[in-house]
């Protein structure tokens, strides 16, 4: 075993104990359409932990920068979509990761030609997803969805259920 997959093992093992609360930050892009809203999401590559998995753009909160800059930065690193966080339209609950640390969730939309542009990082993701939010909103509480050949699970469903509520209290049409 080398070092740096000892280290990286460690530190799991002191996360899972509680020792380290690692602090993560994730933005929820919402594509405003004419036709109705859709939310995008991207599918980790492999080689990178949770391979095939949906999920939204985020990643750890690096030293010196708030929870908005690091999901802004996050954002651009892996879609090439560039967001200032002072546009964010708001936050939404911290969710908590299984290891013990918590993920800070923001929204913010882009547009069309946002997606266009796009420039995904083949390292992180492999490819990306446009759901429309009226298919979250038929199933706001569920643990798991099922689309195209993938499984939406976990901490991102959980970050959907609090979108889904946020976006009916919002009172905005689904599409």
């Amino acid at each position: 075993m080398t070092r740096e997959e000892f280290e990286n093992t460690f530190r799991t093992t002191l996360t899972a104990a509680g020792l380290a609360r690692p602090t993560y930050a994730v933005v929820v892009p919402v594509i405003w359409r004419e036709h109705g809203s859709a939310v995008l999401l991207e599918v980790r590559a492999a080689g990178i932990p949770q391979a095939g998995d949906p999920c939204f753009p985020g990643g750890r909160i690096e030293h010196g920068e708030t929870p908005a800059q690091a999901a802004a930065r996050e954002m651009e690193e892996e879609l090439g979509i560039r967001v200032d966080p002072d546009r964010f339209l708001g936050q939404l609950p911290t969710v908590q990761t299984i290891l013990g640390g918590q993920t800070n969730v923001f929204v913010c939309t882009v547009t069309p030609k946002d997606v266009a542009g796009m420039r995904r990082n083949r390292e992180e993701v492999s490819e990306t997803m446009r759901v429309p939010v009226s298919v979250f909103l038929e199933q706001p509480g569920a643990n798991r969805y099922n689309l195209g050949g993938h499984v939406i699970w976990g901490m991102t469903a959980g970050v959907i259920r609090h979108f889904c509520a946020a976006w009916k209290k919002a009172a905005l049409p689904d599409d």
